[in-house]
């Protein structure tokens, strides 16, 4: 995002406040951008919110910034400048027993002050749109739609179909909105009713204590499952490259990367029909109902056929070309255009 904003914002100058300096890509060095970093944030996820609410509403007053871009569900309440918050999802508020008590506890106290406090809430997706309406009470007039797009690496790494290997993939934090539950009980199907398929599920992602338990015991799962935990963006471009499909039936996405860094590196998709998921896949995708291990077994037998996976292979790399960081980065500039044309 950041990146987009800066190659399309000459006319501003920007000021990045991190805790972590070493996010800040070497390209990114120009003259109208200035790097603020904090340690404070870096500690622990608390410390994180004590910094966003309070240090960094002092940093944005000794900067004076005439406007202060929050790009990550939460913005400091003390800030009275203008100001933008990008609002991904409202699942803490559609489904809280998925979250820790802590968790939901502090961001259905934030986040709708945070999205009254701000100019603008910039969302990802109509589905998120209308769920901020519908729980936060927002005029419609305060959102702004602007559909995100993938990482260009993962253009990168795309092998031809028949050199993949026999395997498919899930990727995603280890949450229970995330249904790997219910990807586990269709992949065992999936095995039962093809006893001859050498399919390996290969998951990547890890567990998060501001999550609630997922409910696995891993060493139940079989052999023909590999976890694979946390890996850097060029390795799970490499990994979408190699396999035979991506898996993804989620409850619940505010907008979804992986299916669409999968269509990028020409990899069959499979995904729910719920949420966000349709809206962002089109008819690039085979969609599953994520309530139904029947279901999920049965589009993973069909994304492995050749002739299948051809055409979704074709259809994704139509649909995943539609989104576009350049777009993303020309809107989010009219957007601060728009409020620093604005009286006070």
């Amino acid at each position: 995002l950041f990146r987009s904003v800066i190659e399309h914002g000459d006319r501003f100058n920007f000021i990045l406040f991190t805790g972590d300096s070493e996010l800040f890509a070497p390209e990114w060095q120009r003259p109208n951008v200035k790097v603020v970093t904090s340690p404070l944030s870096q500690r622990s996820v608390m410390r994180n919110y004590v910094w966003e609410q309070i240090e960094l509403p002092r940093l944005a007053k000794r900067f004076a910034v005439d406007l202060l871009h929050s790009p990550a569900n939460l913005a400091p309440l003390a800030f009275r400048g203008k100001s933008i918050v990008n609002i991904h999802d409202l699942c803490f508020l559609v489904q809280p027993a998925w979250f820790s008590f802590t968790f939901r506890s502090i961001y259905r106290w934030l986040v709708p002050r945070i999205a009254h406090n701000s100019s603008l809430v910039v969302t990802n997706s109509n589905y998120s749109k209308n769920d901020i309406l519908k729980f936060l009470d927002l005029d419609v007039d305060r959102i702004r739609l602007t559909y995100w797009s993938v990482d260009p690496i993962f253009y990168e790494y795309n092998k031809p179909y028949q050199d993949r290997e026999d395997r498919i993939i899930f990727v995603g934090s280890l949450e229970p909105r995330k249904n790997l539950l219910g990807l586990l009980k269709g992949f065992a199907l999936f095995k039962q009713r093809h006893p001859h398929s050498k399919t390996r599920l290969t998951v990547v992602g890890c567990e998060n204590p501001l999550f609630a338990d997922i409910g696995i015991n891993r060493q139940d799962v079989g052999n023909d499952v590999d976890f694979r935990g946390y890996i850097s963006d060029r390795e799970l471009a490499e990994l979408f490259g190699s396999v035979r499909a991506l898996v993804y039936p989620s409850f619940y996405e505010g907008f979804g990367f992986p299916p669409l860094e999968a269509m990028a590196a020409g990899t069959p998709v499979v995904t729910s029909r719920t949420s966000s998921l349709p809206e962002v896949v089109g008819n690039a995708a085979l969609l599953v109902d994520p309530y139904s291990p029947e279901d999920i077994a049965e589009k993973i037998a069909l994304a492995l056929d050749p002739a299948v996976a051809g055409n979704l292979v074709e259809m994704g790399n139509t649909q995943v070309r539609k989104f576009s960081w350049d777009k993303v980065g020309e809107h989010m500039i009219d957007i601060y255009s728009e409020i620093l044309a604005e009286q006070p």
